[in-house]
């Protein structure tokens, strides 16, 4: 975890001082690499920092600390970025190098397991299968057609493929690939990917809407977060008091995704004009349905984690949560601008602004919402102006409605997929009995 947050810190340095787009990518994407680091370190320690009967309240916990940290971070990160985004950027190292000396006060030490060994061609063949699926998503807006979505996309799946071959030959693999017939495990993974879906469709859309539509500034995008984030730490914490070891994970998944679909659904009818008020019972509902789900989703990953592969199977959560974090953010963005940002010359037509005048006004539409460099302020301008807030919202609303279905489906999935796992643990313990001669209980003579 020291080596992650020393990372961290060099990576947002670089970004920091980037003198070119190619550095501060570069420095991003080092810091993505420590920050994943940090998640699973952390999630990973907290099995031994409670005992097991507390362990979903510890979870609960843990969220809302991250949560805490995040809306902080949010606030004052988007003050210091209303100034200038580069002091925005010195935040995360400050946090790590407070961090630091910390950690062996904090963070308990962990039992090593020094005859495992790397799993050099297992770790290369689902990196490069993440990274491939990753690069394939992201261009999604630009087209399901397009060979830089679909050529990576197949590149990626096949990848898989290998590593399933590889992983089944092997003595030690990252874990074990009968975790794959489990139907706990694969509603974990299903779930996983529904939330941090779910999660960056809502986040990065409504941020989007409030900055092109209604020009928040960084700091009010930051405030207009903070009541789905307060109600996902709380309604962690909620979570994880309820969640007894074995028992209600059906029960808090299926009440955590009727509320995450509910506050989807309610904001379909957003408008350009929709005031701040109108959006808040969509974001409470979403922020408890989100924590509703992970408590119980991250139980299951520690549930199912053999000890010999704790480390990886949870560490295996992230991996899954970044691709439905990836395919929310290239899917929304390519709904939200085929549900409206692309009807913009229709919408030009109407308001009676000539066909001539339409090309040039198309192209500066591309980089304001690109840019974010506004369009200018004659009426041409003004009237380009008026039609992409309209378009936008229009967009959004369209998108979230088509996000709340797939949500819906893949959280349906994941409530089945539960009911096999449990059956699949009666049919465990039954043979288990069966095995094992029968003797007297504690209270028994």
């Amino acid at each position: 975890m020291a080596g992650s947050l020393l990372l961290a810190i060099a990576g947002n340095l670089i970004a920091l001082a980037a003198p070119r787009a190619e550095v501060f990518l570069l420095g991003r994407a080092l810091t993505g690499i420590a920050l994943g680091g940090v998640l699973a370190a952390s999630f990973a320690a907290v099995r031994d920092c409670c005992r097991p009967e507390q362990l979903a309240r510890a979870l609960g916990l843990w969220n809302l600390l991250i949560v805490v940290v995040f809306v902080l971070g949010s606030l004052v990160g988007g003050w210091l970025a209303d100034s200038d985004w580069r002091l925005a950027m010195g935040l995360v190292p400050l946090i790590c190098l407070l961090a630091l000396p910390l950690l062996p006060a904090l963070v308990p030490p962990m039992a090593a397991q020094p005859g495992l060994r790397a799993d050099g061609p297992g770790l290369l063949t689902i990196a490069a299968a993440m990274v491939l699926t990753l690069v394939g998503v992201s261009h999604a807006v630009e087209g399901l057609r397009v060979p830089a979505f679909w050529q990576p996309i197949l590149a990626g799946l096949l990848l898989f493929a290998v590593h399933g071959a590889i992983e089944s030959r092997r003595n030690q693999p990252i874990f074990p690939v009968a975790l794959y017939r489990r139907g706990s495990f694969l509603a974990a993974i299903v779930s996983g990917i529904a939330w941090n879906f779910a999660q960056s469709v809502v986040q990065l859309q409504t941020s989007n809407f409030w900055q092109v539509v209604q020009h928040f500034r960084t700091s009010q995008v930051a405030l207009g977060q903070l009541p789905l984030q307060l109600c996902f730490g709380v309604g962690g914490v909620v979570a994880g008091r309820l969640l007894a070891p074995g028992r209600r994970t059906r029960q808090l998944m299926l009440v955590g995704s009727a509320l995450l679909v509910l506050g989807l659904l309610l904001l379909t009818p957003i408008q350009a004009a929709s005031s701040y008020a109108s959006l808040l019972p969509a974001l409470v509902l979403v922020g408890l349905g989100l924590a509703f789900v992970a408590v119980p989703q991250s139980a299951l990953f520690v549930q199912e984690a053999p000890a010999r592969s704790f480390g990886a199977v949870t560490a295996f959560r992230t991996t899954c949560g970044q691709l439905g974090f990836a395919m929310g953010f290239a899917a929304s963005g390519a709904l939200v601008n085929g549900f409206g940002v692309a009807s913009l010359r229709h919408r030009l037509l109407e308001r009676g602004v000539r066909p001539s005048a339409i090309p040039a006004l198309l192209s500066r539409s591309r980089v304001f919402l690109s840019h974010g460099i506004p369009p200018g302020a004659s009426m041409p301008a003004q009237t380009l102006m008026r039609a992409i807030q309209e378009a936008y919202a229009t967009g959004l609303g369209g998108t979230m409605l088509v996000a709340a279905l797939l949500v819906a489906l893949l959280l349906v999935i994941s409530l089945l997929l539960l009911v096999i796992g449990a059956l699949q643990n009666q049919v465990s313990h039954s043979a288990g009995a069966g095995a094992t001669p029968s003797s007297p209980g504690p209270d028994g003579g």
